[in-house]
């Protein structure tokens, strides 16, 4: 499940208008600069208090799915278990069902304070439950699922902010980074999200569509700081810094350590102990050598009013380092690359009508995963429209994502590259406050030469390419109600 509200949203509230189902669309492109309200996805942010008092809020959203789909892994595909308890491939002769529902819930508790000086404060929070719960029923789960595994929650963000109007914000926790904050033109606001919203979680995993751009689990759940500066003439900019991978972790950065029978301690870089620690600065474990190491972020943006016409732009982008290798030399091993990203969005509006794009390319692979040297850069765009009028929004939009996906080097060179196309319409019908309904349909396909797109498994030798699933295709209708309060 990811985000349907966009999440500059959670930047000035002044410059977007509620619409659908927690969608954002332009009402006001050059509003005045008031405090960061909770988080994204939430309910329509409560008022900011008088000087010297604090609200108190807690936010949730519940949404109800009804879902109708095909994709190419759905027909002789299933995972098996194996009598150790280990799990093998995909086996034939095994069908999914191309119906299902799926709900779930959503909680955003925090509070908003002004000191009698005008500073502004507050706390931000977001707790989901987890989906999680193991295949089958048995010893594994009960038939329904419904267990501890499933209903259990989490946080995902965890966020502090401080500043006044005139002098910026910042931001700081878990949080989300300067360009998830200012995205633009990206077009999640006409149903539950398109490629970013709750519909794909219907199609097999190897067959959905990348979603490449930055408002993603994989950087706004990270530490980081961040920076909001006010607006002036049209013009704000954010700049934030991710030290390491960790979220939510006040322990030395989530590392494992092993015991020897003696009792004596190894420390967390030791080859044999299992990949997960934060902060690793180097490591001979190859593995963690794709961790990111000292992220940032920055962009512009620009939003004004050219008589009817409204213009929002960002441009901006990520770079940093990764965790270093100092291990014995692999040749057979490609050392990574950090992230190198140029990212910009445009978007125009005229009365409710909104179109436009987002645009993002350099040294990135899949949903924010490091690139190894010599791999395919990356380039992603997506373009699109919509329209808003009473309590309706309508819109579509086209997704081209090409990365370095499973590039194998084959006589000293990469081959090969990912391809992946997606479009999404839909709309919203608003009825009552805080009750939408909406209709969502995606098409994607993904392509790649010498890869079975279903297993994930690569070959270009000498001995022969893989041919079979080079193509896969997913396409699905979804009927949804939100509620939020």
């Amino acid at each position: 499940m990811r985000k349907l509200l966009l999440a500059s949203a959670a930047v000035a509230v002044g410059s977007l208008g509620m619409a659908g189902g927690a969608h954002a669309q332009f009402a006001n492109v050059n509003p005045t600069a008031v405090a960061p309200p909770p988080a994204p996805f939430t309910a329509v942010p409560s008022q900011t208090p008088g000087p010297g008092s604090i609200t108190v809020r807690l936010n949730a959203r519940l949404a109800v799915n009804f879902y109708a789909g095909s994709d190419s892994g759905r027909n002789a595909t299933v995972v098996n278990q194996t009598a150790s308890g280990s799990f093998s491939g995909n086996q034939p002769n095994t069908k999914l069902a191309q119906y299902s529902m799926g709900s779930y819930a959503r909680l955003y508790p925090g509070f908003d304070g002004v000191a009698g000086n005008g500073l502004k404060y507050g706390a931000s929070l977001e707790i989901r439950q987890d989906q999680g719960s193991p295949p089958g029923g048995g010893i594994n789960a009960s038939v329904s699922a419904s267990n501890r595994s499933r209903a259990g929650l989490y946080w995902r963000r965890e966020t502090l902010y401080v500043g006044a109007d005139k002098f910026g914000y910042v931001r700081y926790g878990s949080t989300d980074g300067a360009i998830t904050l200012f995205t633009t033109g990206t077009f999640e606001n006409f149903n539950d999200g398109g490629w970013n919203g709750d519909l794909p979680s219907l199609f097999t995993g190897n067959t959905t569509v990348t979603w490449p751009f930055a408002d993603v689990g994989a950087l706004y759940t990270t530490e980081k700081v961040v920076y909001l500066s006010p607006q002036y003439m049209g013009f704000d900019f954010g700049v934030s810094f991710e030290p390491g991978t960790g979220a939510m972790n006040s322990g030395p950065g989530n590392c494992s350590y092993n015991y020897t029978s003696a009792g004596v301690a190894n420390g967390p870089l030791n080859q044999g102990n299992g990949t997960g620690c934060d902060a690793a600065t180097s490591t001979s474990v190859q593995g963690e050598t794709g961790r990111r190491r000292n992220t940032i972020d920055g962009v512009l943006r620009y939003r004004g009013a050219f008589g009817p016409v409204g213009v929002a732009a960002t441009f901006g982008g990520i770079v940093g380092s990764h965790v270093g290798y100092n291990g014995v030399p692999d040749p057979a091993y490609a050392q990574r690359q950090g992230l190198g990203v140029y990212d910009a969005g445009l978007q125009f509006t005229y009365g409710g009508l909104a179109f436009g794009g987002h645009l993002l390319a350099g040294k990135v692979n899949g949903q924010w995963n490091l690139l190894q040297s010599g791999q395919k850069e990356a380039l992603a765009y997506i373009i699109g429209t919509s329209y808003a009028f009473g309590p309706f929004i309508v819109g579509a939009s086209y997704l081209n994502y090409k990365s370095a996906g499973a590039q194998t080097m084959f006589n000293n060179r990469y081959t090969g590259a990912l391809l992946e196309q997606g479009i999404a319409a839909g709309g919203t019908y608003t009825f009552a406050p805080g009750m939408n309904v909406f209709l969502s349909y995606l098409y994607g396909s993904r392509r790649e030469r010498g890869v079975d797109l279903l297993t994930g498994t690569p070959s270009l030798t000498a001995a022969g390419t893989i041919v079979s699933h080079n193509t896969v295709q997913s396409q699905g209708f979804m009927l949804g109600t939100a509620f939020r309060w």
